[in-house]
């Protein structure tokens, strides 16, 4: 295995967990051009919209499964050998939606390459987060969360070139062309280390500080920085190890580590991403389009072009979330939804009694206005909290309990939006609005800031004072001995 150190490490792990990101955004949008192909649908037995619908959802109940899978799993097989079983299942998926002669291979497809995403999206955060230096931890996760948009206009603008030529090759290659994503990602994780995290608590401590020194010193070992690292990590653990949490029994019970409650914020934090509109103003972007009068090739086109937009919101985390810190970019994003989804509903009732162009053109920029906004705030942060709140021993469980969180909440908007749109119109957007509402005390309330924090630090910042006191002591004892230590190796020389 190639040994990368430095600079070269860390740019590796963050291209790694972006690509992971990447095939997630991909996945996501790839299905949004395939499900208007006339030789698609014709192939499925032209099925009614409820079961577009449902062959559609099918996927996130996919990926909700793998996420829950994949908790004892990644403690189990580690983190890297996780990704890569997860991009397997998802090839496997892949090959066969990809190979599809009727609508239950289809629906059977959509579930085992959902499977494999769900193992991906819960794993990929927890690796990217133990290996990051918590001064830019959030910028590495925000900026492979930026590559989820990507991969969403990669299959928006793939589809789009792809619409002008037709047939079956028009939707059989985006989806064979999302093992290429998976492919790069299996081929990373023989380059990129295991995290020291999980070595230490599997008892590899030399490896562990080996890829610490890689990270840290350029290789070298008794690097007083190296050596504090591996330290603050064996001291985490032994503490964890000590309560004996690390089951998800552990993870609803309070405890001293106060478990139960960040499980309940992590998973609020993914509820609060699905339930703040976005999945209401992605699904139905191409509908609000041609409400404005566009034709389905300019629909399209403008879909594409929202994904840029998107993708510049979603580069501003990046920049400011190791500045502002995460409390912030949360609250001002719940805030800004707020209002934008207002907007887009207004714009809708005034569409709807005078069929104005002018109010379906307001529609249009307030749902891209919409986009940039939840791109610059929780298309990050619902994927960057959980990811840095739960103990070693709990990451990867609390984690995949988060994310299927994430899914159950995506497949529950996909489902009812329709219904909603059928019986209330634009009143959809208003209650959407008012579901933000309701989040900003939630937030204010119970999430504490973590900006600049280690892993470990974040650990007691949720525990009782009994632990945080066990640290300090554990602390203090650990620079005794080794002041003690640099005394004798002074006399000596």
């Amino acid at each position: 295995m190639i040994k990368l150190q430095g600079k070269a490490l860390f740019t590796a792990s963050t291209l790694l967990a972006a690509t992971g990101f990447l095939l997630f955004g991909y996945d996501q949008g790839v299905m949004s051009g395939i499900v208007s192909n006339e030789h698609f649908l014709e192939l499925m037995g032209q099925p009614s919209s409820a079961v577009v619908g449902a062959m559609v959802a099918i996927y996130e109940i996919g990926c909700m499964f793998g996420a829950l899978a994949t908790g004892k799993i990644s403690d189990m097989i580690g983190r890297r050998n996780t990704i890569r079983l997860g991009s397997l299942v998802l090839i496997v998926g892949a090959i066969i939606q990809t190979a599809t002669q009727n609508l239950a291979m289809t629906i059977v497809s959509r579930i085992i390459t959902g499977f494999g995403n769900g193992m991906n999206t819960a794993t990929v955060p927890v690796y990217q987060s133990e290996i990051s230096p918590p001064k830019s931890r959030g910028a590495h996760v925000c900026f492979e969360c930026a590559l989820i948009v990507v991969g969403i206009g990669i299959a928006y603008w793939l589809e789009f070139g792809l619409y002008f030529v037709g047939g079956e090759f028009s939707w059989r290659f985006p989806l064979a062309f999302q093992n290429v994503f998976a492919i790069i990602l299996i081929a990373g994780t023989f380059v990129l280390p295991e995290t020291p995290r999980w070595l230490v608590s599997h008892g590899r401590d030399e490896e562990a500080k080996d890829i610490l020194a890689r990270l840290w010193t350029e290789g070298d070992m008794n690097h007083p920085r190296c050596i504090s690292e591996y330290q603050e990590i064996k001291d985490g653990i032994e503490i964890e190890r000590r309560e004996g949490v690390s089951s998800y029994r552990d993870l609803f019970k309070k405890g001293k580590f106060n478990n139960r409650k960040r499980v309940l914020i992590a998973m609020l934090s993914q509820i609060i991403q699905q339930l703040g509109g976005i999945n209401v103003t992605t699904y139905y972007l191409t509908d609000v389009m041609l409400q404005a009068g566009m034709n389905h090739t300019m629909a399209m086109l403008m879909a594409a072009i929202d994904s840029i937009v998107y993708f510049i919101g979603a580069l501003l985390p990046v920049v400011l979330v190791e500045r502002i810190g995460r409390r912030k970019i949360m609250l001002w994003g719940l805030i800004a939804q707020t209002i934008t989804l207002i907007c887009i509903g207004g714009c809708q009732k005034a569409n709807a009694e005078r069929n104005t162009s002018a109010a379906a053109n307001g529609a249009v920029a307030f749902t891209m206005l919409y986009n940039f906004v939840f791109g610059a705030s929780w298309l990050g942060m619902s994927w960057l909290y959980p990811a840095e709140i739960f103990s070693t021993a709990l990451r990867a469980k609390g984690n995949s309990l988060s994310t299927a969180a994430n899914w159950l909440g995506n497949f529950v908007v996909a489902m009812i939006t329709p219904v909603l749109f059928e019986h209330i119109t634009f009143w959809t957007y208003i209650l959407f609005a008012f579901m933000n509402l309701i989040f900003m005390p939630m937030v204010y309330l119970w999430f504490p800031e973590t900006k600049g924090l280690s892993l470990e630090q974040v650990e007691i910042l949720f525990a009782v004072d009994d632990i945080k006191d066990d640290v300090k002591s554990i602390a203090s004892n650990y620079l005794e001995h080794e002041q003690k230590n640099d005394i004798e190796k002074g006399k000596i020389a």
